[in-house]
C-alpha cells in the first residue's frame, strides 16, 4: 500500500516538471514582437511661393527667371515658381528678371520655427514691359519727354546746354535714346519705407547730367494737395532707398509737383512718413489632409499636405469711411480714394487691393514617414499682417491740414504643424469613424 502511494506521488511530480517544461519551451519559442520605433521630430522648413502678372496686361507672365542668391527657377504658363523646402530661417531677396521688361526685387523674411513645422511665404509681383517708341533726345538741344505707364502724369525736361556723361566717366555726345516710365515701389524688409505717390525708372542707368533736370509730376487732386514731400534714391550696392537733398516743391499754378535729378536711376517721390508695421494676427486654416493613419506594418511615406489659404490683401475699412470720417467728401474724396488706392497698389507690387481675401486650395510638398501603428496630425495658422499708411494733405489754399491713416491688412505665412501619435486602442476608439484601414498606409 505505501509503495503504491509513493509511486502515485513520483509520477505526479514527474508530469508536474514535464508541464512547467513544456510550458518554458512554449514561451521560449513564442516570438516577441520588436517595438514600433519612436518618429524622430523633423527639422523646420520654409517655402517661398510666387506668382507674376504683367503690370500693364494684368495677364500670368511665364518664362520669367526668378533668382534668389545662388538658386533660380522659371515660372510657369501661370506666371507661378516656388522655392521648396528650404532650410534656413531668415532674409531672402529674390529678383525678377524677363527680356522687354524692367526688373523688379522682393525681399521677406522668415522667422525661426520649431521641429515639425513648416512655413510657407507666397508672394504675387507684376513687372513692367518696356514702353516702345522713345523719341530720341539730344540733351544739349534740351527738350521735354513723357513719363510713361502711370497714372500721374508727369514729364522729364532738359536745359537746353546740358552735357552728358556715363557711368565710366567718358563724354556722351548727340540724341540719346531715353526710356522714362513709372514702375512699382520695391519694398526691403526690415527697413524704412516710405510710401510713394510714384516711382520713376531712366534709363540708359548711369548717365549723369551738368544740368538738372526737372520732373514735374501733376497733382491728381483738384482742392487738395500731398504734403510732405520728398525725394528718394534707390541705391542698388546697398539695396536700399536714400533721401536725396533736393526738394520737391508745389507750384499751385499749374497743379504740379517739382523735383529734379543730375543722374538717370530709380527714384521715388514719397512721403516723409514710414509705413508702419503693426501688430500681426494668426487665425487657424483649414487642412484637408489633417489625419493620417498607418495601420500597416510598413512605414508610409507622406509627399503632400493640401490646405486652404487666404490671399491677397485689403484695406482694414473702406477708404469712403476713412475720409468721410475726415470730412473729405464728393469730388475730393473720389479723387483721393483713386489717388491713395494707386500709391497702396504700388506698394504691394503692383497688386490692386480686394473687397475681402480670396482662398485658394494649396499642396504643400512635404517629406514625412508615418510609422506602423502610429498616426499623423496636421494643423495650420496662417498670419495676417497690418500696415499702417499716415498720407498728409492740405488744401491749395494751405489753410487746412488733414493726416490720412489708411490701414491695410495682407494674408500671409501660412504655420503648418504636424504631430506622430502611436495608435493604440485609445487612439482607434478616439478616432472611430475616420479609421477606414487603409493596410499599409494611407490618408483619410
Amino acid at each position: 500500500m505505501k509503495a503504491s502511494k509513493i509511486f502515485s506521488r513520483l509520477i505526479g511530480a514527474a508530469s508536474a516538471t514535464l508541464l512547467v517544461a513544456a510550458l518554458v519551451g512554449a514561451a521560449s519559442c513564442t516570438k516577441v514582437p520588436e517595438p514600433t520605433p519612436t518618429p524622430e521630430p523633423q527639422p523646420a522648413t520654409y517655402t517661398i511661393k510666387g506668382q507674376v502678372f504683367n503690370n500693364t496686361t494684368k495677364a500670368y507672365l511665364p518664362g520669367v527667371t526668378v533668382t534668389m542668391g545662388t538658386k533660380t527657377a522659371t515660372t510657369d504658363s501661370f506666371g507661378k515658381f516656388e522655392f521648396a523646402n528650404l532650410t534656413t530661417a531668415g532674409k531672402y531677396n529674390i529678383v525678377l528678371t524677363k527680356a522687354d521688361f524692367f526688373s523688379a526685387q522682393y525681399s521677406l523674411e522668415f522667422p525661426t520655427a520649431g521641429l515639425n513645422h513648416n512655413l510657407v511665404y507666397s508672394i504675387t509681383m507684376t513687372m513692367v514691359p518696356y514702353v516702345p517708341g522713345i523719341t530720341p533726345l539730344d540733351p544739349l538741344a534740351g527738350g521735354t519727354i513723357n513719363i510713361e505707364g502711370g497714372a500721374n502724369d508727369a514729364t522729364l525736361t532738359f536745359t537746353s546746354g546740358t552735357t552728358v556723361k556715363d557711368a565710366n566717366g567718358a563724354t556722351v555726345s548727340g540724341p540719346i535714346n531715353i526710356t522714362a516710365v513709372e514702375v512699382n515701389d520695391i519694398v526691403i524688409t526690415g527697413l524704412v519705407n516710405n510710401p510713394g505717390i510714384m516711382t520713376l525708372r531712366f534709363e540708359p542707368s548711369g548717365l549723369v547730367f551738368s544740368k538738372p533736370l526737372t520732373i514735374t509730376v501733376d497733382n491728381p487732386l483738384t482742392t487738395y494737395k500731398y504734403s510732405e514731400l520728398q525725394l528718394e534714391y534707390f541705391n542698388n550696392t546697398l539695396s536700399k532707398w536714400e533721401v536725396q537733398a533736393t526738394p520737391v516743391t508745389f507750384n499751385a499754378a499749374s497743379n504740379d509737383y517739382l523735383t529734379s535729378i543730375t543722374h538717370f536711376s530709380l527714384y521715388k517721390v514719397s512721403f516723409q512718413a514710414p509705413v508702419v508695421e503693426e501688430a500681426s494676427s494668426t487665425e487657424s486654416i483649414k487642412v484637408l489632409d489633417s489625419l493620417m493613419i498607418n495601420r500597416g506594418l510598413t512605414p508610409y511615406n507622406v509627399t503632400g499636405i493640401r490646405y486652404i489659404e487666404k490671399q491677397g490683401y485689403k484695406f482694414a475699412e473702406p477708404l469712403a469711411t476713412t475720409l468721410t470720417n475726415l470730412g473729405i467728401t464728393g469730388a475730393d474724396q473720389t479723387e483721393l480714394i483713386a489717388s491713395i488706392t494707386e500709391l497702396v497698389r504700388n506698394h504691394f507690387n503692383g497688386i490692386a487691393p480686394l473687397a475681402d481675401f480670396g482662398t485658394a486650395t494649396y499642396t504643400k510638398a512635404i517629406e514625412r514617414t508615418i510609422q506602423p501603428m502610429y498616426y499623423q496630425v496636421a494643423s495650420a495658422n496662417q498670419t495676417f499682417t497690418a500696415k499702417k499708411f499716415s498720407i498728409k494733405v492740405t488744401n491749395t489754399a494751405g489753410t487746412v491740414t488733414k493726416t490720412i491713416e489708411v490701414r491695410t491688412i495682407m494674408a500671409g505665412q501660412v504655420d503648418l504643424m504636424f504631430e506622430d501619435l502611436i495608435y493604440d486602442d485609445h487612439a482607434h476608439a478616439h478616432l472611430h469613424g475616420h479609421d477606414h484601414g487603409l493596410g499599409g498606409g494611407g490618408t483619410i
